[in-house]
């Protein structure tokens, strides 16, 4: 096959999802995701196809012919879909990500990495099919692989808020369920691209308008009962507060633990204030300034945290209210900031 039509049929099979991936990370106003993040993603991706690979391999030189095909078609999207997840599952429990936007481009840049080694296998074995061919697996196979993926990351961050794992079957199986119909063909290959390439972009745009103002209502409800909690307390007025009178009441506790009870509410406050004004720089195109005090205030809170013991963090819970969200955000203060990489102002 000649080199110039390997090479565009390589550039066909892996272009199109990485432009849709850097799309979405576009649209992402308040920058959430950082490069590095992504690039792991794309990395867990890949390692997931090449285990898939094997696996898949593995059925299909076990199972008689004539089982192939139903292996193909619905075996086969349960491995490479759960294997996919697995790394989106790690994201969303361990708080790392917090919102459809941030879930939806790792989750998506998952599925890419997948699409991306699947493809280079696939050009290995059937690199002269013609540039048609690779030109549907890069706009649709690909982007279907990145968009089920995404699918899984964007529903369970919305129902992680229950605190359940049963959060991450609605979108395995729906992404299953995408794959399988993809896989049993229900329509044309070339039908299915221009549905995947027609129906996601308008997806991704509408379910990133919500999760910004959703996002946008969070910053500023929270910032504005952070800001309180601060003065309250920098005034001396917080104990006259039913917050306060609530912390007086817990007498069980030695006065010295209630003391550092105050302090981690006025810690706490103090960086997730720092968090969303972070964000709100991002967002306007301003640098984000290195907190040099930012390392010993984090250390303080876990020597605080470890100070009052479990008891003391259950008594103070009612007052902390930490959703998944309020986790996110602290977890992310405290990443270092050098990865995160200015955004450039918007050009008049």
């Amino acid at each position: 096959m000649p080199v110039a039509d390997s090479i565009w049929g390589i550039a066909a099979g892996v272009l199109p999802v990485l432009a849709f991936l850097g799309a979405l990370a576009a649209l992402d106003t308040f920058k959430l995701v950082r490069i590095g993040r992504i690039a792991t993603a794309l990395a867990c991706g890949g390692a997931a196809a090449l285990i898939a690979l094997a696996i898949n391999s593995l059925f299909f030189d076990n199972l008689e012919a004539s089982f192939d095909t139903n292996y193909a078609q619905f075996g086969a999207p349960w491995v490479e879909e759960l294997l996919k997840a697995a790394w989106v599952v790690y994201l969303v429990r361990s708080e790392k990500v917090g919102f459809m936007v941030d879930s939806a481009i790792c989750g998506f840049a998952t599925g890419a990495g997948f699409a991306l080694i699947e493809n280079l296998s696939y050009w290995e074995q059937w690199g002269g099919d013609g540039l048609t061919v690779w030109l549907l697996r890069g706009f649709g196979t690909a982007v279907m692989h990145g968009g089920t993926t995404a699918i899984v990351g964007v529903v369970a961050v919305e129902l992680q808020r229950r605190g359940t794992v049963r959060a991450f079957v609605p979108g395995v199986l729906l992404a299953v369920a995408i794959h399988t119909g993809w896989d049993v063909a229900l329509l044309s290959p070339l039908q299915a691209s221009l549905v995947v390439v027609l129906g996601l972009p308008p997806l991704f745009i509408l379910m990133f308008v919500r999760s910004e103002k959703s996002l946008q209502d969070w910053i500023g409800s929270k910032l504005a009962k952070d800001i309180d909690v601060m003065e309250m307390i920098e005034t001396g007025h917080f104990l006259e507060t039913p917050s306060g009178q609530y912390l007086k009441s817990l007498n069980a506790f030695q006065p010295q633990v209630l003391g550092d009870m105050l302090c981690i509410l006025q810690l706490t406050s103090e960086l997730s204030a720092e968090s969303k004004g972070n964000m709100i720089r991002r967002m306007a195109g301003l640098p984000v300034e290195d907190d040099p005090e930012l390392p010993g205030k984090l250390k303080e809170l876990e020597y605080l945290e470890r100070s009052i013991g479990l008891a003391g963090r259950s008594a103070l819970g009612p007052l902390l209210s930490l959703s998944p969200r309020d986790r996110w955000e602290l977890k992310r203060l405290s990443e270092t900031k050098q990865e995160w990489e200015p955004v450039p102002p918007p050009q008049s």
